[in-house]
């Protein structure tokens, strides 16, 4: 009996240090457009993407240590390049200077997960302002989305970053089928 109990003991440390064990701090994202075609631009936009988040964290994790993972350096470039790719199967051509500017502020994209000894909850949080400047004529819209991922013990990573990947391709949908932001772009 006392052995199984010690058995039992080295396992339990055994996981519990493994579970301490560092963990990758960047995140990686990879969205990618899906949707297809919703719509039909055919003209000339150039799109740019400015990450203007106060904190440029992408995952917390609440009440641990560490509790900042670094950001995704790239992030304003993995969006770009979403962004891009849903416009392009849309029918628009991305050209650097067009008639048609769009940018896209990213004013929230986070991933904030508590956990406990027994579960874990990471609650996804992302808001763009687009701004279509065409001519003197400026259209302003903020898209907003939320995610939420649940599951045992400690969060994993590569799930929460793909939280993160559908939260970034549903907000990047919303705006390709928003009929006023198409309206504005194609008049």
């Amino acid at each position: 009996m006392a052995n199984i109990i010690k058995s039992l003991a080295a396992v339990g440390i055994v996981t519990l240090l493994s579970g301490c064990a560092g963990s990758p701090k960047a995140v990686i994202l990879n969205p990618s457009y899906a949707a297809g075609q919703v719509t039909t631009i055919n003209l000339p936009v150039s799109v740019k993407v400015e990450d203007l988040r106060t904190s440029k964290f992408t995952v917390k994790v609440l009440d641990k240590e560490p509790a900042v993972y670094l950001p995704d350096a790239n992030l304003p470039v993995t969006l770009s390049a979403l962004i891009n790719d849903a416009f392009s199967a849309n029918g628009a051509n991305i050209v650097k200077n067009a008639n048609v500017q769009i940018t896209v502020q990213v004013q929230q994209f986070l991933a904030l997960i508590s956990e406990t000894y027994t579960k874990h909850e990471s609650n996804a949080q992302a808001e763009f302002v687009v701004t279509v400047t065409k001519g003197q004529s400026t259209f302003v819209k903020s898209f907003t989305g939320n995610r939420k991922l649940t599951g045992s013990l400690k969060h994993d990573q590569a799930k929460v970053e793909g939280q993160l990947n559908v939260l970034a391709q549903q907000l990047v949908t919303h705006m390709i089928k928003d009929q006023e932001l198409i309206q504005f772009i194609s008049q």
